[in-house]
Formats: C-alpha cells, sequence, structure tokens
C-alpha cells in the first residue's frame, strides 16, 4: 500500500492555517492517489427512448410493401429484373434531408388534411426511367447533373404513377390521395416544412442493372404522420395467435343465455294522426295485405324469419316459412 502524500503531523499543521471552508480540499489532498483505468472508452448515452420510425411497425410494414409494389411496376416498365430493396429507416432533420452531394430529382406531393411531403430520386436513375419509358433499355449517362426540359416534363409522369402507388399503398391503413404539387432538382424553394422539423425518412436501394444503381428516399415530416402516429404503432404480425378454446366455448355458452326480445309482426299500414285520433271500437285500420301472406319475425331491430300465425298447444304461435335475407333492418 502507498504511502500517504502527507505526514499526519504536516496535515495537522496544515490545517490549522487554512480556512474552513477549505479543510475538505485539504483532507481529499492527503489521501493516496486513486489508481487509473488503463482503457478508457467514450460514454455516450442511450438514444433508444428517440421517437425514429422503428418504433411503429405498421410504418415499417408499409415501406416493405412498398418496395414490393415498385419491383412488380419497375420490372414491367424495364422488361428485366428491377431490384428495390428498403436499405434504411432514420428520424432525420429536413436541413439534412435536402443537403446531399449526389445529384437529385425532388417530387413534392400533397395531401389533403395533411400537408406536403418529399420523395427524392437520383438522377440517373430518373434519366435511365425516362429512357425505358420512350423505349430504351433503362441506361443513363455518365453521372448526369440536371434534366432537359424535355426531361423534366416527362418526369411528371413518373411523379403521378408514384403518387398513385403511394395513395394505393396507404388505402388499407388510411385513406390518402397524394397528388403531385412541385418538382425540381435545386432542393432550396421546394418549402416542404421547416428547416429544423424532424422527418420520417426511408431509403431504398435500386439496381436497374450491373453498371446502375442509385437510391430512393422518401421523406414524411413529423406533422404530417402525427393525426396517425396511433394507427402506425400497430404491431403487425403474419403468426395465427393461439385459440384459447375454454374462453371461446365459454363465450358461446354465454352469449347463448342471453335473452332477445322477439317480435311478431303481422303487417304495416300507414294511417294519418287526424283519423286515427278519431277511431273508437269497431273501426277497421286499412291494411293490405292478404290472409296467407307471409309476416316477419323480429329480433330486436334485426328481420330475421318469415312466418305465418298459427296455433300451437292450443295458444298462438308463428310458424318459421324461410329466413329473411341478410341485412334486413328496419
Amino acid at each position: 500500500m502507498s504511502e500517504p502524500i502527507l505526514a499526519p503531523e504536516e496535515i495537522e499543521a496544515l490545517m490549522a492555517e487554512v480556512a474552513p471552508e477549505e479543510k475538505t480540499d485539504a483532507i481529499f489532498a492527503s489521501l493516496p492517489p486513486i489508481k487509473q483505468p488503463e482503457n478508457i472508452t467514450e460514454f455516450k448515452f442511450d438514444m433508444s427512448g428517440e421517437d425514429s420510425p422503428e418504433r411503429y411497425p405498421m410504418f415499417v410494414n408499409l415501406q416493405e410493401r412498398l418496395s414490393e409494389l415498385l419491383d412488380s411496376q419497375w420490372d414491367e416498365l424495364f422488361h428485366q429484373d428491377i431490384s428495390v430493396v428498403v436499405s434504411s429507416l432514420e428520424n432525420m432533420m429536413y436541413k439534412d434531408v435536402i443537403s446531399v452531394d449526389v445529384p437529385q430529382v425532388y417530387f413534392v406531393y400533397e395531401v389533403e388534411g395533411y400537408g406536403r411531403m418529399l420523395i427524392s430520386f437520383d438522377t440517373a436513375l430518373v434519366v435511365a426511367f425516362i429512357d425505358a419509358m420512350l423505349g430504351g433499355e433503362g441506361e443513363a449517362s455518365d453521372k448526369p447533373q440536371t434534366l432537359t426540359a424535355v426531361e423534366l416534363r416527362l418526369s411528371e409522369r413518373i411523379a403521378n404513377k408514384l403518387g398513385d402507388t403511394m395513395s394505393e399503398l396507404w388505402l388499407p391503413v388510411h385513406p390518402m390521395t397524394f397528388t403531385m404539387s412541385k418538382l425540381d432538382y435545386d432542393p432550396q424553394f421546394l418549402a416542404v416544412t421547416s428547416a429544423k422539423e424532424n422527418c420520417f425518412s426511408c431509403f431504398f436501394d435500386i439496381k436497374i442493372s450491373e453498371d446502375l444503381s442509385g437510391q430512393m428516399g422518401i421523406y414524411y415530416p413529423r406533422p404530417f404522420l402525427e393525426p396517425i402516429l396511433e394507427t402506425l404503432r400497430v404491431t403487425v404480425s403474419d403468426e395465427a395467435g393461439d385459440t384459447d378454446m375454454e374462453w371461446t366455448n365459454h363465450l358461446v355458452d354465454s352469449i347463448a343465455q342471453t335473452s332477445a326480445s322477439v317480435r311478431f309482426e303481422l303487417t304495416r299500414c300507414q294511417i294519418n294522426i287526424g283519423d286515427f285520433l278519431h277511431m273508437k271500437p269497431g273501426d277497421f285500420l286499412p291494411i293490405n295485405a292478404r290472409p296467407n301472406d307471409p309476416c316477419s319475425l323480429w329480433v330486436d331491430e334485426i328481420h330475421l324469419f318469415y312466418a305465418k300465425p298459427g296455433e300451437q298447444a292450443g295458444v298462438l304461435a308463428a310458424e318459421i316459412i324461410e329466413p329473411a335475407p341478410i341485412g334486413g333492418v328496419v
């Protein structure tokens, strides 16, 4: 064990010369040095609580489904196998979304009631799409930086088709219509959302051929998704859950013991209130039904059967003829 830095008499002399508030520091100074670890690694705070796309299973499932839809559509367009794979899901600030080095073409979509969202393509991919649309083999020149006026116009067809696909994608979850509102390759004037707004960002790796690949990005500003975030939290599972037959049987038995109000209705007629108020014993209601016409058997407000009146064991009874059409309600 190492010796103290100061001897006891030295500590006593020192304490006599210092003010009371300085005594604590003096005591610590008398302690042996603390052994330091040889390897020190940087500590990083746990960021698992950060709100990110991965926390919304339904949202993740939608992106996987979108990759399947686009893969099928683009295989048909290019007449070959096109690879579309979800590469990453991130929570990014909008200013970082539009600060990229690779030349991009941006499609801005407006969704009524939700606002704007953004889709970006590497410019080379857009050129290849246009080439395929015009009957080519889906090729692009070496790293195109911008689009010509004609290419920009044809890009609108790509944007509109993609908007229809997005509308189809979201329909089972929450119906939305994606309408293309702006198309440009300069992101500074898109005005999708504020610079520091967070966006749920989805990136898709697209491989058209051995010589041509690129990336598509889809960006949903947080305010865009805010109204449906609870819906997107739903867990998606393809595995069938175990059925608790004991609970199911108990439920069926309980329902079977539940009472229901049954109504046997001969027919109906219409009469004005004035005539009804003046009715007296011996008057007749204007009923148009014939004696052998079937009557109706109701449970609460649901028409279940056609029946006819009869007698059973000396009391009036309804004899069921046939079931009523499904959905028969008042």
